[in-house]
């Protein structure tokens, strides 16, 4: 009895540790902050394929939310990943350890709870990044299926994984090192390499819709230093990567980061996972794949502190660097070699310590000692929509004229009274049925940074002119096709009326006003030759992950009728 018990403590142990991080926020409501931003329906429109003037950040992802909020809606989803997060990686950890065989369970119990509770999902998750989040989660399934491929085998279950990390650009990225490492090492079967060119075009979505733009993406060279990483207290931004921190907002780092028992327990996690990783390694020269990938990503969240300068003139230059300004956020592949040798070192305790289970139930334990803030939300907080957005969204919708909206003010992140002054980004894009021009310049460390966005910074521009001199921008305005203004009113600032005269309110509630622009919009054209080379990159991914569904389905039905 005892020994099933200890079998089954890996697979209930990632449950155990969603339901302490997740379990207020199941509340009904919305948890919404900085990036993660969820309505209850997104409607499927032109931009979310990719097919705009601004950069495809959301892309894939949010066009995977409109077309599932169809059916659950998007306060499920909203939950659906917020526990999904923690739980997939958790038991992809559980089924990654079993397939390296460094150890028993668990050991690879205190594998999994440092996959699931480190500071790099606690910041992470504060910041709203979900998209990468649910990459993050699907990276030990990539490396399992990835080990599989090496012997012949898995393929399918290798593309779906990599799919999930290509829900956004930089997870798609992470996934992309993450395999060519481990297939491209040596030992590898030419003929077993090709999932790689399935695994490439499941990113194709962003990657086309970014590069085919009718102007270059590249980025402003100041948000280099902006978005670096920074030191957490631990003597250095290089000891701050290496205990799993270091995001550039200092706003989302936990409280204990930094204090003198996390502050040892830190190292000590690091210290035990540089020595199980030489154990891994002495057993499996493929641990080496994994550890070129970390230090690969170490060296991404270096690059913007050790060389600002020359960095910051790789971001202005070469269309889509600027993906790798904030360095930090591709630590996933050191956090995975982290945790597999944490585990690989207290399986190798285990073999010679007294009292077994009380040293690895104390080693379990230490990630979250470590790190007490991610218990209970972990700082994330359920809100609710003001319920005259509704009416508001429905007055849009319905009115037969022309022309996208602009959120006012148009600025990109506000700090709403109902998600309880928190910081987001501004929601009404996503909420509203029209699609928007969204203000793309970012404010970090109280300084502007450009976006990339042509149509967006001719609206910023004119609006600014507007109130330095008193201008009336509503010709630039109609001419980027702008025929509507949805004003936040609980942001503040100058009403519309005081600077476009030629205004038309259409509706008025307590948070939120509709005022239609006078005029008509000039229709938006978007190059024939962007739009084919953009949907042609959506067939090819959706080709590849179609094939591996249908191969996946018929073998799990096959292996449930053998038992």
């Amino acid at each position: 009895m005892a020994g099933r018990t200890t079998r089954l403590v890996p697979w209930g142990w990632p449950v155990v540790l969603t339901v302490l991080i997740t379990a207020p926020l199941l509340a009904p409501g919305f948890v919404v902050g900085y990036d993660m931003v969820f309505v209850p329906d997104l409607t499927l429109r032109r931009d979310l394929f990719g097919v705009t003037t601004a950069l495809p950040r959301a892309v894939p992802s949010d066009l995977i939310v409109a077309l599932l909020d169809e059916v659950a809606g998007g306060q499920f989803l909203n939950k659906a990943v917020l526990i999904l997060i923690p739980l997939l990686a958790g038991l992809g950890m559980t089924a990654l350890w079993r397939e390296l065989r460094l150890g028993g369970p668990l050991a690879g119990a205190a594998a999994v709870t440092l996959y699931v509770w480190n500071p790099y999902v606690a910041e992470r998750l504060r910041l709203g990044a979900w998209a990468l989040m649910l990459g993050y989660a699907a990276l030990p399934w990539l490396l399992r299926a990835a080990l599989r491929v090496r012997r012949g085998e898995g393929w399918a279950g290798f593309l779906l994984a990599a799919a999930a990390c290509a829900l956004t650009a930089s997870g798609g990225l992470i996934g992309l090192l993450l395999a060519t490492a481990v297939l491209l090492w040596p030992g590898t079967d030419p003929r077993r390499r090709w999932p790689l060119l399935g695994a490439a075009l499941l990113n194709a979505p962003w990657l086309i819709a970014g590069l085919a733009r009718t102007t270059a993406a590249t980025t402003d060279p100041a948000s280099v230093v902006a978005f670096a990483a920074r030191d957490e207290g631990y003597g250095g931004v290089l000891p701050t990567l290496l205990t799993l921190g270091g995001v550039w907002n200092a706003n989302v780092v936990p409280s204990s980061r930094g204090a003198s028992l996390p502050l040892v327990l830190g190292f000590l996690i690091l210290l035990a996972s540089c020595v199980g990783v030489v154990i891994w390694w002495r057993q499996d020269r493929l641990a080496m794949a994994l550890v070129v990938a970390a230090v690969i990503a170490v060296v991404v969240g270096m690059a913007g502190v050790v060389a600002p300068h020359g960095f910051a003139q790789v971001v202005a230059h070469v269309p889509g660097a600027g993906l790798l300004r904030d360095g930090q956020r591709y630590l996933p592949p050191l956090v995975l070699l982290e945790s597999i040798g944490f585990a690989a070192a207290l399986a190798a305790l285990l073999n010679v310590a007294p009292l077994k289970q009380m040293v690895a139930v104390t080693a379990v334990l230490v990630p979250v000692a470590a790190l007490p803030g991610l218990a209970f939300g972990g700082g994330l907080h359920v809100s609710q929509y003001p319920a005259d957005w509704t009416r508001a969204r429905q007055v849009l919708a319905d009115d037969p004229n022309r022309g996208d909206f602009i959120p006012w003010p148009f600025e990109a992140y506000r700090a709403p009274t109902w998600n309880g002054r928190r910081p987001v980004l501004d929601p009404m894009e996503r909420y509203f049925t029209r699609q928007a021009v969204v203000p793309d310049e970012l404010i970090v460390g109280g300084r502007r940074l450009a976006g990339e966005d042509p149509r967006s910074a001719v609206v910023a521009d004119a609006l600014r002119a507007a109130v330095r001199n008193g201008t009336d921008p509503t010709a630039a305005l109609l001419q980027q096709g702008v025929g509507w203004i949805v004003v936040d009113i609980e942001a503040g600032g100058p009403s519309p009326r005081g600077m476009l005269p030629q205004l038309t309110e259409v509706f008025a509630g307590p948070t939120v006003a509709v005022y239609r622009l006078n005029g008509d919009p000039s229709p938006q054209h978007v190059q024939p030759s962007f739009v084919a080379a953009v949907l042609a990159a959506w067939a090819a991914a959706a080709g590849v992950l179609i094939t591996a569904l249908i191969t996946v389905v018929p073998r799990r039905r096959r292996a449930r009728s053998r038992i």
